[in-house]
């Protein structure tokens, strides 16, 4: 009876917080499936097929935020749960109509299809 709770448990694993996740627990999920709770606090983007969403900037410096199905209006705001591939992207420095972006990083939640 343990084991079949124990199997039930590690199968649905709580959601991990996006807001507070480290670049090192990240790295070790990048490329896995994972559900993520976050707080919608930067405007929204909308690009040609998904929403962008972002989370509170921490003191690390990390971009943190999730790409969603589609287009949403109204998410800012409002805490979601998505559930989709997590990435670790180390973007390189580049200059970008003339001045310098460093490099950054950024922990990246894709939505799944």
């Amino acid at each position: 009876m343990f084991a079949l709770a124990f199997l039930t448990l590690a199968a649905d694993p709580l959601p991990l917080s996006l807001d507070t996740i480290s670049v090192e627990r990240a790295r070790m999920l990048d490329g896995k499936q994972v559900t993520v709770t976050m707080f919608v606090a930067k405007p929204i983007d909308q690009s040609p097929d998904c929403t962008i969403v972002g989370a509170v900037d921490l003191p690390d410096g990390i971009e943190r935020g999730a790409h969603l199905n589609g287009h949403r209006y109204d998410l800012e705001g409002t805490r979601i749960t998505v559930t989709g591939k997590l990435w670790v992207i180390d973007h390189p420095g580049a200059f970008v109509e003339g001045v310098l972006v460093p490099a950054w990083t950024e922990i990246r939640v894709e939505e799944g299809k």
